[in-house]
């Protein structure tokens, strides 16, 4: 079960887009007990043209119930495995994992997985919810926050549309800021993750220490595939267990690779890529979308020495949520381009003292000067009246709780207090933009 915005917070460093701050970690494995839904189907008998395979969830959002579809041929074929789970991991599922009833389709992202079933419907075409147009779509790289706020159609075009996982892998050791000594004879076990999606196996996952000109092949562990020869075993948290009769694969994988510390003394970093059975293969370069979804770009670690001379640090790209650090904040921080080609590092080569500018949303109205203590302001914060500061400025949102995409809980619970954090990780320069208009004062104090 894989987030389609895995990496994601990658791709907002490099410029913000409608998204969270995911990490690497955006995915997990577990054993779904349920009925195959192709066997409903069987039962329902879709009529002649029917090609989709619509469901609701019983969570209300701001903009309706969450409803998404898939392809009725992919529900249909037993291989696929699409499930309507009541067990994972043989206990009973859990409210935040979609009790009593949820639907499970491996391969797909996650977004396709609805929880809270309510209902199925049998189309001829994909489902018009609002969460499937506008959620879970890889526009094309062009289309900025702005043009998509502006020019909704892109949306509607099904070709934008995920439902396969892409291939991926990343490095889990070393990890964010591990120290290694570089000691003569001594090997690193450098550990990572892949995983692929449409049911096509891994194959092979490199890793490279100078920079993609040569690779060194990794060692692979199958875990599903324990499960695949458990012939002896038939049955499992109270469901047959089918994986001996289905030839894809659907879980992730672990590599794993020995490097001589050595060897790592002497690169700068170390990036890794897998490829799937069909030779698909991760792109050394990110493909920045609105969304920010599917990134898939080589995974890179910078390595640096230390100052006693045999220690190398190793720094991932970036930090989930909110929390600051990653070679990528630095890179960009120092005035390099990160869409260089080369991680940054090549500008920062070609023009060190060349001032970098970048367009800044401004969030205030010059107009508006009033001053507000934070006593005040901590008066605002409930339904109806809704006060917040963001960087020493305060916003009046009371209007735009009922417009908010993502309900006027999450403003309100944000009320009366500084939301700083909260809103620079959150929204892309879109939303920032539209604040100018809220401002109530020139300063907090």
């Amino acid at each position: 079960m894989v987030c389609a915005g895995n990496r994601r917070k990658e791709q907002n460093v490099v410029r913000k887009g409608n998204g969270f701050n995911w990490g690497s970690a955006g995915h997990s494995t577990a054993l779904f007990t349920g009925v195959l839904v192709n066997e409903v189907l069987k039962i329902a008998k879709p009529k002649h043209g029917a090609r989709y395979m619509c469901m609701e969830g019983a969570d209300k959002l701001p903009n309706g119930y969450y409803g998404t579809s898939i392809r009725l041929s992919t529900a249909m074929d037993p291989a696929m495995g699409v499930m309507l789970a009541h067990k994972m991991n043989g206990e009973p599922l859990a409210p935040d994992h979609g009790r009593p009833l949820r639907v499970v389709i491996p391969g797909q992202i996650g977004g396709r997985s609805v929880k809270w079933l309510t209902r199925i419907i049998i189309s001829d075409k994909p489902s018009d919810n609002w969460y499937h147009i506008f959620d879970n779509r890889v526009l094309p790289t062009m289309i900025t926050p702005e043009i998509a706020a502006e020019q909704k159609h892109w949306y509607n075009d099904e070709r934008y549309a995920l439902y396969n996982l892409n291939i991926q892998s990343a490095i889990c050791y070393p990890a964010h800021g591990e120290i290694v000594k570089v000691e003569e004879g001594k090997s690193y076990p450098v550990r990572g993750y892949a995983y692929n999606g449409g049911g096509v196996r891994v194959g092979r996952v490199e890793v490279s220490l100078d920079q993609g000109q040569t690779w060194k092949l990794t060692n692979i562990d199958y875990p599903e595939d324990q499960y695949r020869n458990a012939v002896h075993y038939p049955t499992l948290y109270g469901g047959t267990l089918d994986m001996a009769n289905r030839e894809l694969s659907f879980c992730w994988c672990f590599w794993k690779i020995e490097i001589p510390t050595m060897e790592m003394s002497a690169a700068k970093d170390i990036v890794v890529r897998a490829m799937d059975e069909s030779m698909n293969v991760q792109p050394r370069d990110m493909y920045w979308n609105v969304l920010s979804m599917l990134n898939n770009c080589w995974h890179r670690l910078t390595i640096t020495k230390e100052q006693d001379g045999y220690s190398l640090k190793f720094d991932h790209p970036t930090i989930p949520a909110l929390t600051k650090g990653g070679w990528m904040e630095k890179v960009k921080e120092q005035g390099g381009e990160l869409t260089d080609g080369f991680w940054g590092t090549r500008s920062l080569v070609a023009a060190p003292s060349e001032e970098k500018s970048s367009l800044v949303v401004k969030m205030t109205d010059d107009h508006v000067q009033r001053i507000i203590t934070e006593e005040e302001l901590s008066q605002h914060s409930k339904d109806g009246d809704a006060w917040f500061a963001v960087n020493g400025h305060v916003y009046n949102a009371t209007e735009y709780l009922k417009d908010h995409p993502g309900g006027s809980e999450s403003i309100i619970l944000a009320s009366g207090a500084d939301a700083s954090d909260d809103f620079i990780a959150i929204h892309s320069d879109t939303a920032k933009a539209i604040f100018g208009f809220f401002s109530e004062q020139d300063k907090m104090v």
